[in-house]
């Protein structure tokens, strides 16, 4: 079997891909785990599951960082408020964009 992310060879052994390593190696590590000691596609899975309580957690950091240096519009503000804020400030950022789409330049 054989992914971007890893590979299980007729033996059994899991490994990842640089890809993969890359990819999924932080998430981790946020569960104490370390991508390079897996070795089953077994092991992978209890990783993965292992690992699930800290993905909320992982995808704001790797938004954070890809939005870094960025414009912080309103647009991206409410993106990031739908996967991880609140419904009030849900609420008032999607007021906000109704707000804005209600004017128009002349």
């Amino acid at each position: 079997m054989q992914t971007q992310d890893y590979i299980v060879d007729d033996q059994g052994n899991f490994r990842f891909t640089r890809v993969g390593l890359d990819n999924q190696a932080p998430l981790l590590a946020k569960a104490g785990i370390d991508a390079k000691a897996i070795k089953t596609y077994a092991e992978y899975i209890q990783a993965r599951q292992a690992a699930s309580p800290y993905f909320m957690e992982y995808l704001q950091e790797e938004t954070d960082n890809r939005l870094n240096g960025k414009p912080d519009t309103l647009e991206w503000q409410a993106i990031r408020s739908i996967a991880f804020g609140t419904p009030e400030e849900q609420d008032q950022l999607l007021e906000k964009l109704k707000r804005k789409q209600s004017f128009k330049l002349v």
